[in-house]
């Protein structure tokens, strides 16, 4: 089975849980923006499915690029578990998860990895784990190429992850100004010397109903002597709880 089955099966049997009392979130997001290796404006189109069932949580989706220099339009997908519990009343979520990325015909990109967050204090998010990142050329390419299977692949072991938001109002509330400092996105994950900056604006219109905007600014690294400008880029959409 290949990736772009594998991605519309794992979406499949997330819906099939819908008529389980449980709490199941549809979204669907737009990403415009450029960067020094777009070769213009590119846009992009995300979907996610996240189910909850008591403390445990699933969730999945796939990205469609519209606009850019990658001849792939599924351009990725990913899968994430998660379990919510407590260490002496303090509570934590523990989540794994596994993401694939096509950048063009040349190489595909896993991530795989672990990581905890908490939303314990009223106004922040913290998030800490460890990422596992392959960077693989494709077979075709490599057959065409002569290039031995054990040279195909390149490792970056426990990269470190985190994020860090603040949030201006409580978690819970109907409209919220997040601004985050992080080195993740969906389907991005930066090395740990090359964060990002987030700002998040979200409105809930109705009970099910979410709308977000971010704008988010891309330094090419932060923890060095010289931090240039990488890109940005804008993401609008709407979240529904089922």
């Amino acid at each position: 089975m290949n990736k772009k089955k594998l991605s519309f099966l794992l979406l499949f049997i997330i819906f099939a849980f819908v008529g389980i009392q449980a709490q199941v979130v549809l979204s669907t997001y737009f990403d415009i923006g450029e960067t020094n290796v777009s070769e213009g404006v590119y846009v992009k189109n995300l979907y996610e499915v996240d189910y909850k069932y008591k403390q445990y949580h699933f969730a999945g989706g796939f990205q469609l690029d519209l606009k850019s220099n990658n001849p792939n339009v599924f351009s990725g997908f990913y899968t994430e578990a998660a379990s919510d519990f407590k260490i002496k009343e303090f509570p934590l979520s523990i989540h794994g998860y596994f993401l694939f990325t096509r950048y063009s015909d040349l190489l595909h990109q896993t991530d795989w990895g672990v990581y905890a967050d908490t939303k314990n204090c009223k106004h922040f998010l913290f998030k800490l784990g460890l990422n596992f990142k392959t960077y693989a050329i494709n077979n075709s390419v490599a057959t065409q190429n002569n290039i031995d299977k054990q040279d195909q692949k390149l490792h970056e072991n426990f990269n470190l992850i985190y994020d860090i938001a603040y949030y201006l109002k409580p978690h819970a509330n109907d409209w919220n100004i997040v601004l985050s400092f992080t080195n993740t996105d969906y389907y991005l994950i930066n090395q740990s010397t090359n964060p990002m900056f987030n700002l998040q604006a979200n409105y809930k219109i109705k009970p099910q109903w979410t709308l977000y905007f971010d704008a988010w600014y891309k330094p090419a690294g932060i923890f060095n002597i010289s931090v240039n400008y990488f890109g940005y880029f804008f993401r609008g959409g709407v979240k529904w709880q089922i």
